[in-house]
């Protein structure tokens, strides 16, 4: 019996065999298999149910510098998506915050990775309610030793940045524009942990090319993809204006931020260019006053930033006519020959012109010179007696020579005519006359038949001199004499003629 019984239940053994066989051979819609749950400790992303409805995406994943990213075709029906990623034996992990990847987005980037890491992902969509989709199939990516580069230009520079190298040890750059036979090395050397370079001193408008790659442990890296930029122009002013004043125009801009300094250009009729003025110009310099200029006349000017050693955009120009200074009130007085001369004064002036015109000559002469700006008075002396003189003056401001004032005329007085007597004695002839007042001196001539003309006696005879006695004579000799007076250095008329016999 017992052969039989072992027989027997071998043989059951063997159907219950075939039916499993059979069994799992056939059709399951319905089957399911759970893996691990995900979390600490785990391997495995739990699997969904066979029966899901919504399709798996397919993942593709994209390595960066530091960086790698998802992404996938939209899913009909999908809400949202999971992300899940794992390195190396570590456990799986969601990337994705619950429901942050909504069913209109395509990729995820995984951010802060290490150069030469490596990272496998996987994922699922997520319908508004019901079954998850299946997993989609693994995608592994390693991240790349590859910089990512960024271009910003600027005026006359673009700054060049890119992301870090895990272990990197230096970093080439290489540049290329037009006029080049191939790729230049900029910014030797550049250490690990340097992640930028400034490329100054370009040309405005001119297209630059670069790219970047880490050397690690000796070996150079691939390059980076290229990157352009155009190098800018620094912008105007927004604004310029000028102001006129007498003799001179004021300006002022508005600041360009990083300017380092100005350039400002002035044009006038008569010239034929552009002239700089006002060097230097430094970067806080938002105004500049043009002096010296010509009374009605029309001053342009422009002005411009200087960035980085770049010339930017001129603005667009401004003019003003600078004005005349006003002119004075001038009046005259006469006096024994001299004229005294006075004028209103003028606001601003550093100095006066005062001009003098006689019948006597052919134009209008300076005098007084120098006349500085607080003076407003002049006499004018050693005149001849009955000449009528004209006077003008105008005031000087900020180098700008004024209107010319009015025109008055003088015509100086004479000086008191000395009455002379002269007596014959016993030593010669004996003159004497009358006191000028204010005279400074006399003049004394004698003339004698047999003179040819008139001679001066006595030397000069000073103010309280008022007679003198001719020695030296010939008896019988008639002597004719005459005296004048001398006053401020103007010579007074001969008195009358008086004569005397030794």
């Amino acid at each position: 019996m017992k052969p039989m019984i072992r027989l027997l239940s071998i043989s059951a053994l063997v159907l219950a065999g075939l039916i499993a066989a059979i069994y799992f051979a056939l059709p399951a819609p319905q089957q399911s298999i759970s893996f691990e749950e995900v979390g600490p400790g785990r391997s495995s992303p739990q699997t969904a149910d066979s029966s899901a409805t919504l399709a798996a995406p397919v993942l593709v994943a994209s390595p960066g510098s530091d960086r790698i990213t998802i992404s996938w075709a939209p899913i009909v029906g999908a809400a949202s998506y999971e992300i899940w990623a794992r390195q190396g034996e570590l456990p799986w992990e969601r990337l994705d915050d619950d429901g942050s990847l909504s069913h209109n987005m395509t990729s995820f980037t995984h951010t802060g990775l290490t150069s030469g890491d490596s990272y496998k992902y996987t994922g699922r969509a997520a319908p508004v309610a019901g079954e998850l989709s299946d997993w989609s199939a693994e995608v592994e990516a390693t991240v790349s030793y590859v910089p990512a580069l960024t271009a910003a230009a600027s005026a006359g520079r673009i700054e060049l940045s890119w992301t870090s190298v895990a272990g990197a040890d230096s970093y080439q750059i290489i540049m290329w524009t037009d006029g080049l036979k191939d790729w230049d090395r900029i910014g030797d050397p550049i250490t690990g942990a340097i992640t930028s370079y400034t490329h100054t001193g370009l040309t405005e408008l001119n297209t630059y090319h670069y790219r970047v790659r880490a050397v690690v442990d000796g070996t150079e890296e691939d390059w980076s993809d290229s990157v352009s930029e155009i190098p800018v122009r620094p912008a105007a002013p927004a604004t310029l204006t000028a102001t006129a004043a007498t003799g001179q125009v004021e300006l002022e801009w508005s600041a360009v931020p990083d300017a380092d300094s100005y350039r400002l250009i002035s044009w006038t009729d008569g010239q034929t260019a552009w002239q700089r003025i006002g060097d230097p110009l430094s970067s806080s310099t938002t105004s500049y006053t043009h002096t010296g200029l010509i009374a009605g006349r029309t001053y342009y000017y422009r002005v411009s930033a200087v960035i980085h050693g770049i010339e930017g955009a001129w603005t667009e120009s401004v003019s003003d006519v600078p004005s005349a200074p006003p002119a004075p009130t001038l009046t005259a007085t006469t006096a024994v020959g001299q004229v005294d001369l006075s004028w209103s004064e003028v606001t601003g002036a550093d100095s006066h012109i005062l001009i003098v015109w006689t019948d006597a000559q052919n134009a209008w002469v300076r005098i007084g010179d120098p006349l500085s700006g607080d003076t407003t008075s002049y006499t004018h002396s050693g005149l001849s007696a009955g000449q009528t003189y004209y006077y003008r003056v105008g005031a000087v401001v900020d180098g700008t020579e004024g209107a010319w004032s009015n025109s008055p005329s003088a015509v100086p007085g004479a000086t008191f005519m000395p009455g002379l007597v002269a007596n014959a004695s016993a030593n010669g002839i004996d003159l004497s006359w009358s006191e000028v007042t204010d005279a400074d001196s006399y003049q004394l001539i004698v003339w004698t038949p047999g003179q040819t003309e008139w001679e001066r006696i006595g030397g000069t005879h000073s103010a309280g001199t008022t007679s003198h006695t001719h020695t030296g004579l010939t008896a019988g000799s008639t002597y004719y004499y005459r005296v004048r007076a001398v006053i401020d250095g103007t010579e007074g008329p001969w008195s009358e003629e008086v004569d005397a016999v030794p």
